[in-house]
């Protein structure tokens, strides 16, 4: 596990930046778990304590309606965090589930450890205004992206902006990113394929 950590620390400080005083609290906060394929890491109802830094494998966070219909919101791989937000930070029950779509392996911190971190890191503080950043961003962009275009676009886009993630994910979860039907997702893949 040292090696891993280690690991994930050169990525950290070749990203963004950290330092030994910031690895040593990473080693000390963070704690390493491993998912097998389909397991709930959270499911919708609980409360999500945790911050995942996802060191090999890949999640997808997703709510279903009251249809009993899944709408995938994101999907977190290597070298990406992944939480849910407002759970995480207001410590409110959670409307969407985190599911784990291969074996993954995750360092995880609690909130409280988290708030530790912070208070003693300024690295930590920089790379949480960047994750809350991107996130804004990625809900900005995620709705134009899912009131903006046609099916056929959407699946063009995501084909051509994932093409390592598209190998990974069923097409029925694809699907439900997309906010399609699975027969229209196939429809449309094959249209660009061929």
């Amino acid at each position: 596990m040292n090696n891993d950590i280690e690991d994930i620390f050169s990525f950290l400080k070749i990203n963004h930046g950290f330092k030994t005083e910031d690895e040593v609290l990473f080693k000390k906060y963070f704690q390493q778990e491993v998912f097998e394929k389909n397991d709930f890491v959270l499911r919708a109802g609980e409360v999500c304590h945790k911050l995942y830094f996802v060191k090999k494998g890949l999640l997808r966070t997703f709510h279903t309606n009251q249809n009993g219909i899944e709408f995938t919101r994101l999907f977190a791989s290597e070298n990406e965090f992944c939480t849910i937000l407002l759970s995480f930070s207001a410590a409110i029950k959670s409307v969407a589930n985190i599911q784990a779509l291969e074996k993954t392996e995750l360092y995880s911190i609690t909130f409280a450890h988290f708030k530790e971190f912070l208070d003693q890191s300024e690295k930590a503080k920089n790379i949480y205004t960047i994750i809350l950043e991107n996130f804004q961003n990625f809900q900005i962009k995620r709705l134009e992206f899912l009131t903006s275009y046609s099916s056929l676009e959407k699946v063009e886009l995501f084909l051509n902006e994932n093409k390592d993630l598209e190998q990974r994910i069923s097409d029925r979860v694809i699907s439900t990113y997309l906010q399609i039907t699975p027969e229209t997702y196939s429809r449309c893949k094959k249209l660009l394929i061929s």
